[in-house]
Formats: C-alpha cells, sequence, structure tokens
C-alpha cells in the first residue's frame, strides 16, 4: 500500500505535458538535502521532510544556517565539497550561484507565479520564490486603543510627528515604553538600513542608481533626504525601545511575546515574525503591519510595505546527481501543488505564497496584511545585488549607532566607506 501511496506521488508530478513527463530519471532511494536559512520555521521544515519521506520514499535532510549568513554558509559548503541539493538564499545569494544553478524555467510552477516573482537572472529562472515577505512596524491594535482611548488607523499615521504624537499617548496611557527594536545584525543592517537604499525613489532602478552613487563616491550619504529621514525615524524607535537600557542585548522572542501580549504596541520587523508571536497571541486581539512612518513622506514611502518575494531555491548541478536533481524538482512541484505542501507554507509556516494557484487563505494577521499591500500593488522592491557581507558589516555598524558607540556621521561615513570598497 506504501509503494502504491509513492507511485500516486511520483505520478502527479509527472503527468503527461508536466515539465517532469520527459525525464526516465528514477528518485528511488535517494536522499536530497536542504539548507534552510529562515532558523524560525526549521521545527516545520524537519516534520514535513518526515511526512514526505513516508509518502514518496525520498529522503529529505533538511539543516540550518546558524551563525553564518547565508552567503558565508553557502560559500564554505561549495568550499568543502558538501554542497545541499536545493539552497535558499537570498537573491544576490542565488544570483552568485548562477554557474552552478538549475535552469526551472520549464517546471510547471513558473508559469503560476513562479517565473513572475522568481529569480530570473542571464535569461534563466534559477531561483524558486518561497514565499512573498514585507517589512514595516508590526502593531498590536488592540493593545493601542486600550491605552489611547481611541481608534487607531494605521493608514492615519503617515509622518514622523504623527508616529511621535502616538507614542507620547501610549506613554501617558501607561504603556511606557511602546517600541521594540531587534538588535540582530539582519533586522538593522538587512532590513531597516536597506529601506535607505531602496525608497530613494521606490524603484529598482531608483535604488541602483544610488548605490552606484555611493560606490562611485557621487552620492552623499550625510545630506541625502532619505537617509536623514528613515534615521530620524530610527531615533524615536530608540527613544521608546522597551531595550533602550541595553538595546545590545534585546531578546527577540521577548520582542515577540511583548508586540502579542500587549506590552508594546509596535515592533519593527517582518510578517515571518508571526512564527514566534502565534503562541502568544491573545485571543480576540487584532495585530497588523504598517509601513515606517518618517518626515519624507515623497515617493510614496509612507504608504507601501518594503518587500516582496524573498528567500529562493536554487537546485544545485555541481554537486548533486540527476536523481537529486529530479528528486529536488518533484519536491518544490509538490510544494505548490499539493494539499499538504500549500498547508507547510501557508498554515504551518504562516507564509504568503507567490503561487497564483494556491488560493489557501491566509489566516495570520501578518501575512493578510501584507497580501493587502502585495495586491494593491504598494510594496517596494529589494535590491537583488547586495554584496553577501552586506547585513553583517552593515548590521554590526547599526549594532554601534543603537549601542550609543558612534554617531549618524560616524555611520554615514562607514557606510560610504563600505560601498566604495564594492
Amino acid at each position: 500500500m506504501r509503494a502504491q501511496q509513492r507511485e500516486t506521488v511520483q505520478q502527479l508530478w509527472r503527468k503527461e505535458g508536466s515539465a517532469a513527463a520527459s525525464t526516465n530519471t528514477s528518485t528511488d532511494g535517494v536522499k536530497i538535502t536542504i539548507l534552510n536559512t529562515k532558523s524560525e520555521i526549521q521545527t516545520q521544515w524537519e516534520e514535513l521532510a518526515q511526512e514526505y519521506k513516508e509518502l514518496t520514499g525520498v529522503d529529505v535532510e533538511v539543516s540550518v544556517t546558524v551563525g553564518d549568513s547565508p552567503s558565508q554558509d553557502i560559500t564554505k559548503r561549495y568550499a568543502s565539497g558538501e554542497v545541499p541539493t536545493i539552497f535558499m538564499g537570498d537573491i544576490q545569494d542565488i544570483i552568485m550561484l548562477d554557474e552552478y544553478a538549475l535552469d526551472l524555467s520549464g517546471e510547471d510552477w513558473a508559469k503560476d507565479g513562479g517565473s513572475d516573482y522568481g529569480c530570473n537572472y542571464n535569461g534563466r529562472l534559477i531561483g524558486f520564490p518561497f514565499c512573498i515577505e514585507a517589512r514595516g512596524l508590526m502593531y498590536n491594535k488592540t493593545a493601542i486603543e486600550a491605552a489611547t482611548g481611541e481608534a487607531f488607523d494605521p493608514t492615519a499615521v503617515k509622518s514622523l510627528d504623527d508616529f511621535t504624537a502616538l507614542l507620547d499617548k501610549l506613554v501617558a496611557g501607561g504603556m511606557e515604553t511602546p517600541v521594540a527594536l531587534n538588535m540582530e545584525d539582519w533586522s538593522l543592517g538587512g532590513h531597516y538600513l536597506t529601506q535607505v537604499y531602496e525608497e530613494q525613489d521606490g524603484t529598482l532602478e531608483g535604488a541602483t542608481a544610488f548605490l552606484d552613487g555611493l560606490k562611485a563616491g557621487t552620492e552623499d550619504l550625510k545630506t541625502n533626504a532619505r537617509w536623514n529621514s528613515l534615521m530620524d525615524t530610527f531615533d524615536v524607535l530608540m527613544k521608546y525601545n522597551m531595550n533602550g537600557a541595553d538595546p545590545l542585548a534585546a531578546d527577540y522572542n521577548n520582542n515577540a511575546v511583548s508586540l502579542a501580549e500587549g506590552d508594546i504596541a509596535f515592533w519593527f520587523n517582518g510578517n515571518w515574525a508571526w512564527a514566534e508571536m502565534s503562541d502568544f497571541a491573545v485571543e480576540g486581539s487584532e495585530y497588523g503591519i504598517m509601513p515606517v512612518a518618517q518626515p519624507d513622506s515623497s515617493n510614496g514611502a509612507v504608504d507601501k510595505l518594503a518587500g516582496g518575494a524573498s528567500k529562493y531555491c536554487m537546485i544545485d548541478t555541481k554537486y548533486n546527481s540527476e536523481a537529486q536533481q529530479q528528486a529536488a524538482k518533484d519536491f518544490l512541484n509538490w510544494l505548490v501543488y499539493d494539499e499538504k505542501g500549500q498547508d507547510f507554507l501557508v498554515n504551518q509556516c504562516s507564509l504568503v505564497p507567490a503561487f497564483s494557484n494556491i488560493t489557501m487563505e491566509v489566516t495570520n494577521p501578518m501575512g493578510r496584511s501584507v497580501q493587502s499591500y502585495a495586491n494593491e500593488g504598494n510594496l517596494i522592491p529589494g535590491y537583488p545585488e547586495y554584496p553577501g557581507d552586506h547585513w553583517k558589516e552593515m548590521g554590526a555598524e547599526m549594532q554601534k549607532y543603537l549601542g550609543g558607540q558612534e554617531s549618524r556621521d560616524q555611520l554615514a561615513d562607514n557606510i560610504a566607506a563600505y560601498w566604495k570598497a564594492q
């Protein structure tokens, strides 16, 4: 009976007319490995791997990046020859590995949103879009209304003055420190700082031109309107930070619990953080995510979230056999077209899927917020070619600023020096 179930599952992805129909590659007894770079869903990955093995007989081993950035981790693995079959990385990581990546243009999911949101490079589709994510100010609407005694409309908070006035009302209402800031380098350097680049005019072309200017030394970060706008807001977030006494000792999970339980009102983060919040969410409370309020409202920055497709899966062709590559393609198709795979993405991992065929409703409030902004075209696209060490190097600089160890001008000088060295 188990063998018949396995045959049925594999036939589903190799049905006549599908991209896999032409292959005779057997995946019986094959083992594939996956490098997960979203540590918050590692448990869900492990449970899925076990279920997939029971269904198909394909052994799936999932490891997770810890400490290193995805770029650093995968570089070490290629150097050692211990390369995963499927690597999940940011877009710059996938582009860096272009020569080793399998072209996925012919896969069924490409036509169902995969080509639109996937990593297309040098005329090939080399990255499967794992999810749509966006970042901004996550909020607890119920806690805000309880502390202020007023209805909260996130779309009415546009300027930094609006936001500061609201924070003062929260303090007056008994919420002494209504904001949480993470100390992690990926949050500070990979998520907050990158908005400075991406929100120059809200387009990929604008971000590229600005970064080219930083590399050439023709852009002055210190006098840049978007830099000063976002850093003015960052100063306010620091002022009201619940971790202000020791900001570099902030505990990520404690930030999540504090927002979920209503001890704070705002947390700069993205919809992926619902995975940590969900177990502590108070029944009946309303949550969401809104753009970062700031002084400069030009280019629609205060009306849009920064985000889009994030985390891409590539299949390695250098260190993995044809059978492993085929098994990896089967697995990605299963995620998109099988109800269990869809449930993993939408319900178990609380992700917003990138594929139009997935009609399973996104039930978590952060995902719903992001989906609504995406549906309205209100996502600012991310820059695709950050250097692999950007978030760690620039995250470390942002940590110094957060900890009071350097001034804004010193931070700007160090960021400019980093880009000039590129």
